[in-house]
């Protein structure tokens, strides 16, 4: 597929926050109700899909999506537990340290990678686990624990990355009249709890919509709505970033307009929002001077090693980089780069990066797996087109 976008305007609607509808859609469940969204990514369609068959004795599949093994691993628990299976790249990801502790509080588990078969009693009472591993873990056992028994105490042992995915797992909770109390390094659960069913729309989504936002600030002007000021959602950072590498910004309690002006370098702590750091890549080549990424550990557990993924597209449009240590890569941006063939994995962030590159190279940009988008965002290149991109079949 080639890639080109010349003069970018318009106006698109943000997807649903993925990462608050696997939460909505697993409280939903144990509250009593399954729920199917419509035209939802594939993600969120696992997740549903799995729900569905909770206590059933069929096997749960996880399809791609990490957050789905997580979060279903102990949640599969409350229900007499389930064989979790996926995808070669979900096989890759780490669950370990979560198993572990689940075994430890009365879980019975097979072995340590997909399929995983799981069941025993989970007990309540207190729960340690690293928090530089993935922020995840937490609220999947968040998602849990107010369902069993006894009371219980969720804790790090080290700090907490990723805490805002965190935080929102909490808000969430509260949203279905679940009740738990932040301490210091962890949370005290009170057991026996029950959800309500919570039939509100879930806010639109800062990762996708960042791609989308990212874009106006290089080639045009973007509007997108649906995108809320009070958001918990950890991505909603790219505002900061945009407006520190000098884009304008102009957000509203209903949408967010990013218009194109002189972009400079910037610098981000990628452990904040993950997710973001393919995006910011791609802005970093359109940026005049250096920026930063630092605090990458955490993207070599990706669908795919981000860290090298986002390596290998930077050589493929000759961009002028280094990396520092193993977790920083330093761009050294000109406000263009070269078109040609990219060869991204199967990687829906990934996809979107090489996208944005087509907005600031000479020639077109020659992309492969571009159907991976549909894992968090389906209709991204419908909406590429419609803001002015061009996307033609090579």
């Amino acid at each position: 597929m080639n890639i080109f976008a010349e003069r970018i305007r318009g106006t698109v609607a943000a997807p649903p926050s993925k990462s608050a509808l696997h939460r909505r859609l697993i409280l939903n469940r144990i509250a009593g109700r399954c729920d199917m969204p419509e035209n939802a990514c594939d993600d969120i369609l696992a997740t549903a899909t799995c729900l569905s068959r909770l206590g059933t004795g069929l096997p749960l599949d996880c399809g791609d999506c990490g957050a789905t093994l997580r979060f279903l691993l102990p949640v599969s628990l409350l229900y007499g537990g389930a064989v979790l299976t996926g995808s070669d790249a979900l096989a890759a990801r780490p669950i370990a340290p979560l198993l572990e502790v689940l075994c430890e509080h009365g879980a019975l588990v097979d072995r340590d990678r997909l399929p995983i078969r799981v069941g025993g009693t989970l007990r309540s009472g207190t729960y340690a686990l690293d928090g530089n591993i993935s922020s995840q873990f937490f609220s999947a056992l968040l998602l849990t624990l107010p369902f069993l028994d006894g009371d219980s105490t969720l804790y790090w042992t080290t700090p907490l990355e990723s805490e805002g995915y965190v935080r929102l797992t909490e808000h969430m909770l509260f949203e279905h009249d679940v009740r738990v109390t932040r301490i210091e390094n962890g949370y005290q659960i009170p057991g026996g709890q029950h959800a309500r069913i919570v039939d509100a729309p879930v806010e639109g989504d800062w990762s996708s919509s960042a791609a989308m936002l990212t874009l106006g600030a290089i080639a045009g002007s973007v509007t997108v709505t649906g995108l809320r000021q009070d958001s918990r959602q950890p991505d909603r950072h790219i505002l900061e970033i945009l407006e520190q590498c000098g884009a304008q910004v102009d957000a509203t309690d209903t949408a967010v307009t990013v218009r194109r002006s002189m972009l400079r370098g910037f610098k981000c702590n990628g452990s904040i929002a993950p997710d973001l750091v393919p995006v910011l890549a791609a802005l970093g080549c359109a940026s005049e001077g250096e920026s930063v990424l630092y605090r990458l550990e955490r993207l070599r557990y990706k669908e795919s090693n981000r860290f090298e993924a986002i390596c290998s597209l930077l050589d493929a449009v000759d961009a002028d980089y280094e990396t520092e240590r193993s977790d920083t890569i330093v761009i050294h941006g000109c406000g263009c780069v070269r078109g040609g063939r990219v060869d991204v994995p199967n990687d829906h962030r990934m996809a979107m990066a090489a996208a944005l590159l087509g907005a600031c190279a000479a020639t077109p940009i020659q992309l492969t797996q571009t159907d991976s988008v549909r894992k968090s965002y389906p209709t991204f290149w419908r909406d590429f087109i419609a803001l002015g991109g061009t996307v033609d079949a090579i």
